[in-house]
């Protein structure tokens, strides 16, 4: 019992706070209500009922972590805006998706979302500093992602250690930090958002 609670990661509270605020967008702007149950190897199902007035279901498996759910919502909201949610159609993510050519779609404009923001309340609930192209550069490839994120990590932890964290609390530089190891864990647990970079 003790090893399977070493093995779980905590995750930040700035990560935390993202996808809750993304949660929210989705729940108060698209009508997206949100529930987390087992699903197997399936990741999310999005429900459209026939009435278009009517609130969508999305179920999430519960396994996904924070940063693949924040990926999960935005590639929703892409889906969505290609129109993808029609009445009485399930949306299904999983890693042997049927409909590879609506996924692809969406992935593209989930790319898009995630770096450049779709409108205001989206580019709000995520991390702001997504836009910084150095970040964006490190993250692309694998190898320069993996030491970006244990440098972060690393970082962050020296931080907490010497007490530095305390001293700067609100300064700019500890949010950086704090908002670049979410765009990292978010890219980690979701690298097609690295591929296909402008």
């Amino acid at each position: 019992m003790a090893a399977d609670v070493m093995l779980v990661r905590a995750e930040s509270n700035t990560l935390r706070t993202f996808e809750e605020r993304l949660r929210s967008y989705l729940d108060e702007r698209l009508q997206v209500r949100t529930r987390f149950a087992p699903l197997g190897n399936i990741r999310a199902l999005l429900v459209s009922p026939a009435d278009r007035d009517r609130a969508k279901g999305l179920v999430i498996d519960e396994r996904a972590t924070a940063a693949e759910r924040v990926y999960l919502y935005v590639h929703l909201a892409a889906h969505m805006a290609l129109g993808h949610n029609i009445p009485l159609v399930t949306i299904v993510e999983s890693d042997d998706s049927a409909d590879e050519m609506r996924h692809e779609l969406a992935e593209r404009l989930a790319r898009s979302i995630f770096w450049r923001g779709g409108d205001a309340e989206v580019a709000a609930s995520l991390p702001a500093v997504r836009t910084s192209r150095v970040l964006r550069s490190l993250l692309s490839w694998p190898s320069t992602r993996a030491l970006t994120r244990w440098a972060l990590l690393g970082i962050r932890a020296l931080a907490y250690r010497t007490g530095i964290v305390r001293a700067l609390e609100r300064n700019a530089a500890t949010a950086w930090l704090g908002q670049a190891l979410c765009v990292a864990a978010v890219v980690s647990a979701a690298p097609q958002l690295a591929s296909g970079r402008r």
